[in-house]
């Protein structure tokens, strides 16, 4: 059946390339949200309300996004600091007139570092050890694009999909997986891709209430319809199976009862002004023992509203339905991201304790007009069971790390300064920050609960004991040249009912320090 559904996308893609307009070389090449350099210099030119035909909440983009936003700029109009990221950003994207006259490209890259930190887990504020840890990765891959088709292949090796605080290993030989591998072809009015990226709806480097890259990288056909007023994105996941006994244990290949489990998620955009952006989201995950890739969780037209638990089914639903709206002016940015998970309707008379859940992501910036600073301040409220259900298959997870967010019945704010020091040291941000973190006792992988052992209904969030953290940090990133970049998190923790056991404390200091480099071999 998997074969069936590539076939599929891939006749789709070759007949939209004799429905486009005219063929526009190297138009299509995904910039991976691995290239955080890149993904800085955009999000400070979109908070200073530039690159305004990019939507600010719908990532990744391609390399053709950026450059025509680059083309857009009257170069001699920007801030001195301005003109700074633009050149960084140019260099970075690797994009050029010369290369858009070319028919094909076809290039190789590597890309290799290491993350050294004391917590294990790559979270400062949740850190799962205080011993010293060494993350090597590397990443071995080419891109080919023709006119407007391309294609990319990577392998990446990572010694945290081993030895990482995660019981699910996505590799199986030399620690190494395929990740940023896909097929994809766009034109004006259509941009389609089959195989496995990053996404993330929401800002760059934030979490978002449907989709962040916090998993994995999975299988999935994803494809946009629509121009840079209204559009309709589809993306379509295949996801681990669960065994039988509802666990997840990434190999279910000789379990007779173990059931497949897919991930249809859908977003209609409207950016109703160079200010405001307005998006309503929908997402079904599906799963059951003999269900296969339904096309009807493939058109983007189609409410799944509507379409959960109608006939005919053979499959068990879990429904998300939110929206987003986007802001920006003067300097002010704020974006708004909520989700719903399921609705539910007359609970007492159905016997049903469970709350509707939904999670909250509120990100808002102010960007100084002639001052290299940002101030910015972020807010999590995800609520008790956000992403779990009472079937254990309709969990919101891959491998068991959380599609959304990795963890629910939390709440978490933070409060930042950037200041952008380009103009005296090329390429450096400095970043002072506090931050507090509350965790309840419930987490997304856990059988559903919804009151307490003496039957009290659960509050809404923070259930239990919970666990309180407050730290105090700064970030650096610096990175003179596109081939290299070094980056550091240090800071205190102060923890309160340690583990969510009451009265245990846990002070001290995290850290995680970064360095890599990447090569991109001359176009052959």
């Amino acid at each position: 059946m998997h074969r069936y559904i590539v076939r599929v996308a891939a006749v789709v893609l070759f007949l939209f390339s004799f429905l486009s307009s005219e063929l526009i070389a190297q138009t299509s090449r995904i910039l991976e949200l691995e290239n955080e350099k890149a993904y800085q210099l955009i999000e400070r030119f979109v908070k200073r309300g530039r690159f305004n035909s990019i939507n600010p909440t719908k990532l990744p983009y391609t390399h053709f996004d950026i450059y025509k936003e680059l083309q857009e700029l009257v170069y001699d109009r920007l801030s001195n600091i301005e003109k700074e990221w633009y050149d960084q950003l140019k260099e970075e994207i690797r994009y050029s007139e010369k290369l858009e006259a070319k028919d094909y490209v076809i290039e190789p890259y590597v890309i290799s570092g290491s993350v050294f930190n004391n917590s294990e887990i790559k979270n400062s504020y949740r850190p799962t050890s205080d011993s010293k840890y060494v993350w090597p990765f590397t990443d071995l891959g080419l891109f080919a694009d023709y006119k407007n088709f391309t294609i990319n292949t990577n392998v990446r090796f990572d010694l945290y999909y081993e030895f990482g605080p995660f019981d699910l290993d996505p590799t199986n030989r030399l620690y190494m997986r395929n990740e940023d591998s896909y097929v994809g072809y766009s034109s004006e009015y259509f941009q389609g891709y089959v195989g496995r990226f990053e996404n993330n709806w929401g800002i760059y480097d934030r979490k978002s209430t449907f989709m962040s890259d916090n998993a994995p990288t999975f299988d999935q056909i994803n494809y946009t319809i629509g121009s840079r007023k209204f559009s309709f994105t589809t993306l379509h996941a295949f996801l681990d199976n669960i065994s039988g006994n509802d666990e997840f244990e990434g190999n279910t290949v000789n379990d007779p009862l173990s059931k497949r489990r897919y991930l249809s998620l859908k977003r209609i955009d409207w950016r109703v002004s160079d200010h405001l952006a307005l998006s309503m989201k929908e997402g079904i995950l599906y799963s059951g023992m003999n269900v296969n890739p339904e096309p009807k969780y493939m058109i983007p037209g189609f409410l799944y509203f509507l379409l959960e638990a109608s006939n005919p089914r053979d499959q068990v639903e879990n429904l998300f339905i939110g929206g987003n709206l986007w802001f920006n002016k003067s300097g002010f940015s704020v974006n708004l991201d909520m989700m719903i998970d399921d609705l539910i309707g007359n609970r007492k008379e159905r016997g049903i304790s469970e709350k509707n859940n939904f999670s909250l992501i509120v990100n808002s910036s102010y960007s100084f007009r002639n001052r290299p600073i940002a101030v910015n301040w972020d807010l999590e409220f995800i609520t008790y069971q956000t992403y779990n259900t009472d079937q254990a298959e309709g969990r919101y997870l891959y491998l068991g790390k959380g599609i959304a967010t990795e963890f629910n019945d939390y709440v978490f704010s933070e409060l930042s300064l950037e200041y952008f020091a380009d103009l005296k040291v090329k390429g450096l941000m400095i970043q002072p920050y506090v931050g507090v973190l509350k965790q309840g006792e419930q987490i997304i992988n856990q059988t559903f609960q919804s009151s307490y052992p003496n039957g009290d209904e659960f509050e809404i969030v923070l259930t239990g004991t919970v666990e309180s953290t407050t730290r105090f940090a700064f970030k650096t990133y610096y990175s003179p040249v596109s081939y290299f970049w070094a980056k550091l998190d240090m800071g205190y923790n102060i923890v309160d009912n340690f583990r969510n056991i009451e009265g245990m404390k846990s002070n001290r200091f995290v850290g995680m320090f970064e360095v890599g480099f990447k090569f991109n071999f001359k176009n052959l």
